[in-house]
């Protein structure tokens, strides 16, 4: 592509303001057609400065997915980069090791995953064999734990990542199969391998401090296609990516709440570890709704906010309570028809299938989990609340006390029948 061409797809003006206003409190380096990247730091502010560096020789642009303060002071000798991070968004780099089409079915399993858990993430083709999916910083809590998310980078996003990886990994496998027509010519791509693993066929990166990733409307200096906004990844193809056929600019927006994805995966590392925060006794037999906690019990009279984080706490405290599949699914129908409005019953069922399929055991959100319990103002407690740390604990707390009240009772009527006291 001549350097003309370059600087003409550059200069119109819808793909500069965009390009602007996505770089704010981002960094941006540019790069040359041998490889070779501007000096770091670097941000652009006005479109201005994307024409003067295109005509230095600039044919792409990079960004980071961490927010600055002020972008110009980092430095590598910088040390307490937190206190300069204002947030990061979720990136999750998908690359085909052989055709993009692996990458079109992997990030269309990953979005209906995230879809599933209540967000709508923004995607965008690389410009040469994948896709970057983003969930932007504005869906996540400010606190997780009591801890400011803007200071749990990479780690958290590590977390969410791997999570992530492991929850999809059989879906995307049995939709390359499909597409390759059977798991036998899947298998031969990679030297006939009996086990397949979805990340023989595709790579999804974890990203460390300061990881940059190619901005939306650059030029890819390999294939010389843009990295455009995708719908769909499955009907995407690349000659849509070509730059005389890109018409409109088109927002790299995502919305939704990540509570419940962070929160997932949190547990997941915590279950690894076999961290247990929280003692719980197994019924002897179904606990009925009069003995749940206030919070449960509010909950199930309906929601209007956080109701999809709510059918994680409910069916995860029904379970422990004894209920079996069927009760549990037939509460959770009922409790959706009280919603202000009903979540779509096909989310409700796919969250219950996933559910019933565990067979190891998970906890309810904690008493103090921000994400869920107070998030969601389901926090009302009574005499019984004081001291306890998750809502089962209300449970078996309520039928200790009624016990110990039962075995009080019966001492004081035996000494007032045979004691000193009740003598005549």
């Amino acid at each position: 592509m001549d350097h003309r061409k370059i600087l003409e797809y550059y200069s119109r003006k819808e793909i500069s303001a965009y390009m602007c206003e996505f770089a704010k409190n981002r960094e941006v380096v540019s790069s040359f057609r041998d490889g070779s990247f501007s000096k770091r730091p670097d941000t652009i502010v006005y479109p201005g400065d994307i024409i003067q560096k295109v005509s230095g020789g600039a044919v792409a642009f990079h960004c980071s997915v961490e927010k600055w303060k002020d972008p110009l002071v980092l430095s590598p000798t910088l040390k307490d980069l937190n206190s300069l991070r204002l947030a990061w968004d979720l990136l999750i780099d998908i690359d085909s090791k052989t055709v993009l089409e692996h990458s079109a079915i992997a990030a269309s399993v990953i979005i209906g995953f995230l879809s599933d858990l209540g967000l709508r993430p923004s995607v965008k083709f690389s410009g040469r064999r994948g896709f970057h999916i983003i969930v932007p910083s504005e869906c996540f809590p400010k606190n997780v734990d009591e801890k400011p998310v803007s200071r749990m980078y990479p780690e958290l996003q590590e977390i969410i990542i791997e999570y992530i990886k492991k929850s999809v990994g059989e879906a995307i496998i049995e939709r390359l199969a499909e597409f390759e027509g059977g798991y036998a010519s899947l298998s031969k791509k990679v030297g006939g391998l009996k086990k397949l693993s979805p990340y023989e066929f595709i790579e999804v990166e974890k990203w460390g401090v300061r990881h940059l990733f190619r901005m939306p409307y650059s030029l890819h200096p390999g294939t010389w296609l843009v990295s455009v906004p995708v719908v769909d990844p499955e009907k995407f193809s690349p000659e849509k990516a070509i730059p005389e056929k890109i018409y409109e600019v088109v927002p790299f927006n995502g919305s939704g709440d990540a509570s419940e994805l962070i929160d997932r995966a949190l547990r997941t590392i915590k279950e690894k570890k076999r961290v247990r925060t929280v003692k719980t006794e197994k019924p002897a037999s179904r606990i009925p709704e009069e003995k749940f906690p206030p919070c449960i019990k509010k909950a199930l009279s309906g929601l209007s906010d956080g109701r999809k984080r709510t059918v994680f706490t409910l069916v995860t405290f029904l379970r422990n309570m004894g209920w079996t599949d069927k009760e549990i699914e037939e509460k959770i129908m009922e409790w959706n028809s009280r919603n202000t409005p009903p979540l779509r019953d096909s989310y409700i069922r796919g969250q219950l299938k996933w559910h019933f399929r565990q067979s190891r055991k998970i906890l309810p959100p904690g008493c103090k989990n921000e994400l869920f319990i107070l998030s969601v103002g389901l926090c009302e407690p009574d005499r019984l609340c004081k001291g306890i740390k998750n809502p089962l604990n209300y449970v078996f707390k309520g039928g200790k006390h009624d016990n110990v009240s039962k075995n009080k009772r019966g001492s004081q009527k035996r000494k007032g029948k045979h004691g000193a006291a009740g003598t005549s």
